[in-house]
């Protein structure tokens, strides 16, 4: 009990800032390694939010009340009575001024509220951030620079204006990416680790779960067999995870944890994740030990470092389903993993083939 009550006090320290430099550091390591109290965080920070708005309430029920004690009620049960001669248009006149007072009230109180809701909403839009990245000032990388050399299939010279990640679903050219990531695009590439670009179109989105289905619409595109499985049974809280994705112009690896079994604000549809991430990330599949699909990284919180979100893959699974089978027939991608059993360096060594750059031109 003793030790609860000290971990609560530096739960307490540490999101009121006053922990120093030193403290919050060792204490963010904490929760890094530690999943339980990295929820603990979480769900406190939510409880003082709560709090917050219950307090807000509560003043403004108190200024609705100091409205209502303001008016001369004795002159409005005075105006009720039935009274004769002058007095008629005094009794208007107080009418008047109550229902003057009632709509101020109201109009104050309806303010008050729609205030308290947008601000509420910025406040948790302002804690999530999508991860994609804008392309208008990246450089081109080396391996782009030597495909125009080489004269292999590229994308144009122009980097183009957003940029995410997407992994293959099929061997044929299928890729899964996040919504967000093409939403809007004129003309779409992918961007393999060697360079190679390749011109693909959107077939399929669900706005929903954030997901979009993408072909792979060019001649020179070669198929290969996927060596990883998607498994749509959700993973146990710590189990390790890792994700391989785009924030820069070449492939990034990254590793972590499932810290909680339901994403941004409690969705179910999503894992909160203990890994970092960067703009560029969306779309980059999240993988189990084994080498098993588990997520799609979409998104990351603002006022925590190293808190992603991932849709499960259950919810790519549903997708997949939904489509119509001359798009795309299920034995192309329920296959085998042949991940399993591979060491970390290995596994990634098979599976940078068969994740790519998105990029977005609109």
């Amino acid at each position: 009990m003793k030790e609860d009550l000290i971990l609560l006090r530096e739960i307490e320290r540490y999101l009121e800032g006053e922990m120093s430099v030193q403290e919050k550091a060792a204490f963010e390591a904490l929760r890094q390694s530690n999943p339980l109290i990295n929820k603990q965080v979480i769900d406190h920070e939510l409880f003082l939010q709560q709090l917050g708005g219950y307090g807000q309430r509560i003043a403004l029920r108190k200024k609705l009340d100091r409205i209502h004690q303001s008016m001369d009620m004795t002159a409005a049960r005075a105006a009720a009575q039935p009274v004769q001669g002058k007095v008629v248009s005094m009794r208007r006149k107080t009418f008047t001024n109550l229902a003057a007072a009632a709509c101020i009230a109201l109009v104050t109180s309806l303010s008050t509220i729609a205030v308290m809701q947008n601000a509420s909403k910025n406040k948790a839009t302002a804690q999530y951030e999508d991860v994609r990245r804008v392309l208008n000032n990246i450089q081109r990388s080396q391996n782009a620079l030597m495909n125009d050399i080489k004269n292999t299939p590229k994308a144009p010279k122009n980097p183009g204006t957003y940029g995410g990640t997407g992994f293959a679903v099929s061997g044929n050219g299928y890729i899964i990416t996040n919504y967000h990531v093409v939403a809007g695009a004129d003309s779409l590439y992918v961007q393999n680790n060697k360079g190679e670009a390749y011109k693909a179109v959107s077939i399929f989105e669900d706005i929903s779960s954030d997901l979009a289905i993408l072909k792979v619409s060019d001649s020179t595109f070669k198929s290969h067999t996927l060596p990883y499985a998607l498994k749509p049974q959700n993973i146990h809280l710590g189990e390790e995870v890792f994700t391989m994705g785009f924030p820069r112009d070449e492939i990034v690896y990254g590793k972590g944890y499932i810290s909680a079994q339901t994403g941004f604000n409690g969705d179910t549809a999503a894992y909160q994740v203990s890994i970092p991430v960067n703009p560029g990330n969306s779309g980059a599949p999240l993988m189990d030990s084994k080498g098993n699909v588990v997520g799609i990284i979409t998104g990351k919180q603002t006022t925590s470092d190293g808190i992603a979100f991932a849709v499960k893959s259950a919810h790519l699974k549903r997708l997949l389903e939904e489509m119509p089978k001359d798009k795309l027939p299920k034995k192309e991608w329920n296959h085998r993993n042949n991940l399993e059993g591979m060491s970390r360096v290995d596994q990634i060594k098979k599976l940078e083939e068969f994740v790519y750059m998105v990029k977005v031109y609109n």
